[in-house]
């Protein structure tokens, strides 16, 4: 999700609160990603694979280019828009926050000073987004208990991730378990295949390989697990809706 990344390089649009009751719009050709703080809710919002219900205390994130609709009984809430090169998702996320009071503070905060626009309130607003992907990533891993049994396993996919021989069968032998047994226990856990979740891992890094300017694309995939460039353009793609070099173009021009 948006708050796993070490490192979200990020430029505020604008922060709004909204307030409304009965309402039905669809949400088209936004260029602008979207993080929302919801006090009081009943509200769907819909895109073309899946439905999301709001309630009460939910954070919601919304990528850029993706048309849905929001249909609302009540809702109100605090958004922050804002563009971003180094994180890419074709669906909504969301979590019920179970600290809510600490990030109804923040998004409270965060409005008041993108209000007031006092002297230095960009890079104070953009310490405070900091402070709430901190919490948000608090919240999720302290709610998120990892299956024991395959402990092992994960720590060894931290470790090798990078490797490009790394087969799903040897991480099952770190928990002593079949690889048949150890997709299905790992999917459990984590709702993605072990595959995905190594795919996700090294294009993350390969992200901030890019980012730092020091290496050719075709380094950047070796030195992520890919001995192939054309496989990693492909993989890449998938998972940020650009190819890398259209991801350098993009940090290039931003930086």
């Amino acid at each position: 999700m948006f708050f796993e990344k070490e490192i979200l390089s990020f430029h505020i649009l604008d922060i709004l609160e909204l307030e409304q009751n009965n309402i039905s719009t669809l949400n088209t050709g936004r260029n602008f990603n979207a993080l929302s703080f919801r006090f009081c809710a009943d509200a769907v919002l819909k895109t073309e694979t899946n439905e999301y219900h709001m309630k009460d205390n939910f954070v919601s994130y919304v990528p850029a280019r993706l048309d849905y609709s929001r249909v609302a009984k009540i809702d109100e809430l605090i958004v922050v828009h804002f563009d971003t090169v180094n994180y890419h998702t074709n669906e909504i996320e969301c979590f019920e926050s179970q600290n809510p009071d600490t990030l109804a503070k923040l998004f409270r905060k965060i409005l008041d000073c993108w209000n007031k626009k006092e002297l230095g309130y960009k890079y104070k607003c953009s310490a405070i987004l900091y402070e709430i992907f901190a919490e948000c990533y608090a919240e999720n891993y302290v709610s998120n208990i990892r299956n024991s049994k395959i402990q092992n396993s994960v720590e060894y996919i931290f470790a090798n991730y990078k490797k490009s021989g790394l087969s799903i069968k040897e991480i099952a032998e770190q928990s002593f378990m079949s690889e048949v047994y150890f997709r299905k226990i790992f999917k459990e856990e984590y709702g993605i295949s072990p595959q995905k979740y190594i795919i996700k891992l090294r294009i993350q890094h390969a992200e901030g390989l890019i980012s730092t300017g020091y290496y050719s694309l075709s380094e950047v995939a070796y030195l992520s697990g890919y001995n192939d460039y054309k496989y990693f353009s492909v993989e890449f793609k998938k998972a940020m809706g650009i190819s890398p070099s259209q991801y350098l173009y993009n940090y290039n021009k931003k930086e």
